[in-house]
């Protein structure tokens, strides 16, 4: 956790900034959750997130950790994302600078082979939010879970291998 002296990352003091502004307090466990979601782009898990603050935040507790986070996603300031056999992963719902493109919501692609997770912008399913919304009137929250499919370096991995012989191949 940022020491009382130095200056915390811009991220860190507009989310504590937001939570002054709704009246909320500002713990030791909330500042350091902040503190772990600003301080990486990967996508991190409940217990993930502990392991980091007990770390950084020696004291805090399990349970303490976990209520923050829920907290702050009340609040708005962490979004979680369900993503395929795996906890749900978090992130802090702040834009990492103050230009549209940044503060763009996205959306996630989960590999089903390497259980790697992939960001994309949101807007590349709009034509798909808009159709099931305008066919089904489902509303779709893309940022809420993650599309499962192939990467493209486990789908090159996944393709047959090539026939040594010249005899052709059938289906």
């Amino acid at each position: 956790m940022s020491s009382a002296g130095s200056a915390s990352p811009p991220r860190v003091e507009a989310a504590l900034g937001l939570l002054r502004d709704q009246h909320e307090r500002v713990t030791r466990a909330r500042q350091a959750v902040i503190e772990v979601l600003d301080g990486t782009n990967e996508h991190l898990a409940a217990d993930e997130i502990v392991a980091r603050v007990e770390a950084s935040a020696p004291g805090v507790h399990r349970a303490t950790v976990y209520r923050a986070l829920s907290t702050l996603g009340e609040l708005g300031l962490v979004t979680h994302t369900h993503v395929g056999n795996s906890a749900a992963v978090y992130h802090l719902a702040l834009p990492a600078r103050t230009d549209e493109a940044a503060s763009a919501p996205h959306a996630h692609l989960q590999c089903t082979n390497c259980q790697s997770v992939i960001d994309i912008p949101v807007d590349v399913l709009d034509s798909l939010i808009s159709r099931v919304d305008r066919e089904l009137g489902f509303q779709v929250e893309p940022h809420h879970a993650a599309l499962l499919g192939l990467c493209a370096d486990c789908r090159v991995s996944q393709l047959p291998k090539p026939v040594r012989d010249n005899k052709p191949r059938t289906i």
